[in-house]
């Protein structure tokens, strides 16, 4: 209505747009040089004030091209702050956004919103002007209420210098006019005053806590909890929140003495619980791209404002209630587990994907290390069960320095934490939790150890590809299905039946989503997934299930039952944003090509490692047979693939050696490493060897010239085991002994 007087103000001739076209014959229609339709009006605006009046008018002729035109003329006037608020000031704050939002006019509309935001804020925290207001408000009843609406225009960014004055008076007067004015700001006050809570200001504290109570939003509720009742916490300050939380939950301050403290840990153990699972629903800035977070800067001991990124936001709120429910309860373990999971996906989110987690004197990690392994195996298993990859990739980091063997062992018929985590939807994860396992080096076979085998595989030839599957008993549906897997960055496979979509997934290893129809045959719906899920190659695979709206609650039913089971109705765009925020918590970055160089080198070094330790009793590396000779010709890994080849007990591993043996294109030292093998893999399954395999080697012996690769593939032919004539021959080559001259 308010822009509508606007149009209708310089439709009937105000400020410098005298006249409607509408008003006016063809004939006096004003041409506009840089536009490129007529403009409707008789007298081009000069000034920047007229120019904006000019783009509020064409965006509600529906003009846009002229809207667009005028900005770009207005910004090239480059109007300064005060021009900017007064631009404000007329038409309101909303229409600035409005018009960013608007694509036909980006980015100019976009410049122009953050100029005002710039101006505006540097405006209202003036403390001259905020000082004025402040005193205003002990003044005369005129002076106090146009002091308390210019406050509310100001909003939030006056909290900050209204707290520092608060934080120096004594006078009672001023600190209930305070509260009285910042109860009339409302709402849109409510995230300073949050923040304002972790001053160490007993004063401010109780001044923001008042206020809250005052405004009565049960929103505010979780964060009075530990004020009222922490042990740590002033008597003034635990008064104050019991009367805030009497007026909020009781709607009477005299009820404080009702309030207790039953089901306030819970309530704050849910709430970081869901930060950590990055569940949080966070008010985004215009940028969509970071939320405001209101807390104590402790470094300039005064109220802040950071635009940060949700999940930065949500770790640091969710460690601070964590923090507060475990002082509520001390002996609580999942709170414990809880308080470091989120301490440990922090440190690991500031450092960043490509950064180790930070070590030393203060960190979440060395804490962990002196807690013991039984608090970090209790934050791995919460890290899994409300899925967080960065402190489950934390946590395992921690195990793998202080775990121990009797770790891997199932508790109360459930696998071990460090077990499951093989099963993790997230193959970084994955690969941690093999590294974890191998490094507390068991003696015998456990549950999952063969899961250790294709993990270490599949990290020996990852390519980076994330393959996606797509199952559906109708094979057009299916290639759609699977073209769209494709649109979102899935490599995607297909399937027709659920049989056979369980074969792909089982026998591939590296299908890292499966996107099911809701009536697939051979099998079913709940056939496939109760198959999927029992089957320890796909059992932590996350599974989509699509189609109409009327099978949702039957999903659900499932999903209650399995672990990473959701839903996405059929179409095009509501399959791709419902699979996109499915999988957002649980993903990671992609590796860069280094990280990715350094994990199969790893994986290069824990085959070595099973072979050299002779551990393939407890992991059967056979099954890896072809992705270690693949793996030959990586020069970071060659080595190590040839160890573990060494010790594979079949003929073709035996037939793979000799042909690195034999090959001139292959590096020396790469052959004589596996002449050695070649040599103790015959002394320990026999020669396995055709004779024309055997005759080959004996030909590239006579044929090679004195060295050390020689001598190695002497080793091999000494392996065949020559008969007593040909060891009788080779003794009689050698030389006579000569008798030693000492140098003259």
């Amino acid at each position: 209505m308010y822009r509508r007087s606007i149009v209708l103000a310089v439709l009937l001739g105000a400020a410098s747009l005298p006249v409607s076209v509408r008003a006016q014959p063809p004939v006096a229609i004003a041409q506009n040089p840089g536009a490129v339709e007529p403009s409707p009006l008789l007298t081009e605006p000069k000034s920047p004030e007229a120019l904006f009046d000019a783009v509020v008018l064409m965006m509600d002729l529906d003009r846009p091209n002229l809207a667009l035109n005028y900005l770009e003329q207005l910004l090239v006037q480059d109007p300064n702050e005060a021009t900017i608020l007064r631009m404000r000031d007329k038409h309101g704050p909303a229409i600035f956004l409005e018009l960013s939002n608007d694509k036909r006019l980006q980015p100019s509309s976009i410049t122009l919103l953050d100029r005002m935001n710039g101006a505006f804020r540097k405006y209202a925290a003036d403390p001259s002007r905020m000082d004025r207001l402040i005193k205003d408000l002990t003044g005369a009843p005129e002076k106090r209420e146009v002091a308390i609406i210019q406050l509310r225009s100001t909003g939030k960014v006056a909290i900050p210098r209204m707290l520092t004055v608060i934080s120096g008076s004594k006078e009672t007067a001023q600190r209930d006019a305070m509260v009285y004015a910042m109860a009339r700001m409302g709402g849109q006050i409510i995230p300073a005053l949050l923040g304002a809570i972790e001053s160490p200001d007993d004063g401010i504290r109780t001044v923001a806590i008042d206020t809250l109570g005052w405004l009565g939003s049960s929103g505010t509720v979780p964060w009075l909890w530990y004020p009222a009742f922490g042990s740590d916490q002033s008597t003034g300050v635990r008064q104050s929140a019991r009367q805030a939380l009497a007026r909020i939950l009781r709607d009477d301050v005299k009820r404080a003495g009702d309030i207790s403290s039953y089901g306030a840990t819970s309530q704050l153990q849910k709430i970081a619980t869901a930060h950590f699972r990055l569940e949080h629903n966070w008010q985004m800035n215009e940028d969509g791209k970071t939320t405001e977070l209101w807390s104590w800067d402790t470094q300039k001991n005064v109220l802040s404002a950071w635009n940060l990124a949700p999940e930065t936001a949500s770790l640091i709120v969710g460690s601070r209630f964590a923090r507060q429910a475990l002082m509520l309860s001390p002996e609580r373990i999942e709170l414990q587990s809880l308080y470091l999971s989120l301490r440990l996906a922090f440190e690991a989110h500031v450092a960043g994907w490509d950064a180790p987690l930070p070590t030393g004197p203060g960190t979440a990690h060395d804490l962990a290390l002196l807690a013991g392994p039984e608090v970090a195996v209790n934050a791995l298993r919460y890290s899994l069960q409300n899925p967080n990859p960065a402190a489950a990739l934390a946590t395992l980091q921690v195990l793998g320095q202080i775990g121990n063997r009797s770790q891997l062992r199932d508790h109360a018929g459930q696998a071990s934490p460090i077990i499951q985590a093989m099963n993790y939807p997230n193959f970084r994860v994955q690969f941690a939790a093999a590294s974890t396992v191998l490094q507390l080096d068991p003696e015998k076979s456990f549950r999952g150890a063969s899961r250790i085998v294709s993990i270490l595989t599949r990290a020996l030839n990852d390519s980076g590809d994330k393959q996606g599957l797509a199952i559906d008993s109708n094979e057009d549906r299916a290639a759609s299905m699977a073209g769209l897997l494709g649109e979102i960055g899935f490599a995607p496979l297909q399937a027709t039946t659920g049989q056979e979509g369980f074969k792909i997934a089982a026998e591939r290893g590296d299908v890292e989503l499966i996107v099911i129809h809701g009536a697939v045959i051979r099998w079913g719906l709940a056939q496939s997934i109760v198959n999927l899920r029992a089957d320890a190659r796909t059992s932590g695979i996350p599974i989509i299930v699509y189609g109409p709206e009327s099978i949702e609650p039957v999903v659900e039913r499932i999903a209650d039952q399995f672990p990473l089971v959701g839903f996405a109705l059929d179409g095009e765009t509501t399959f791709k944003r419902s699979v996109r925020l499915y999988l957002d918590r649980l993903s990671t970055p992609p590796l860069s090509d280094q990280q990715r160089a350094d994990r199969t080198r790893a994986a290069g070094f824990w085959f070595a490692h099973i072979a050299g330790g002779r551990r393939t009793d407890t992991f059967d590396i056979s099954m890896a047979e072809d992705a270690l000779f693949d793996a030959v010709n990586d020069p970071g890994v060659g080595e190590n693939a040839v160890l573990a080849l060494g010790a594979i007990a079949t003929s073709t591993s035996q037939e793979r050696l000799q042909e690195i043996v034999t090959s001139a294109a292959r590096e020396p030292s790469l052959r004589e490493t596996s002449a050695f093998q070649l040599a103790f893999h015959i002394q320990r399954y026999g020669v396995l060897l055709s004779e024309s395999r055997i005759q080959e080697i004996q030909s590239n012996f006579q044929d090679m010239p004195a060295g050390s690769l020689k001598t190695a593939i002497a080793s091999v032919v000494g392996s065949f085991r020559p008969s007593a004539q040909r060891v009788t021959e080779l003794l009689q080559s050698l030389p006579a002994p000569a008798i030693p001259i000492a140098d003259e």
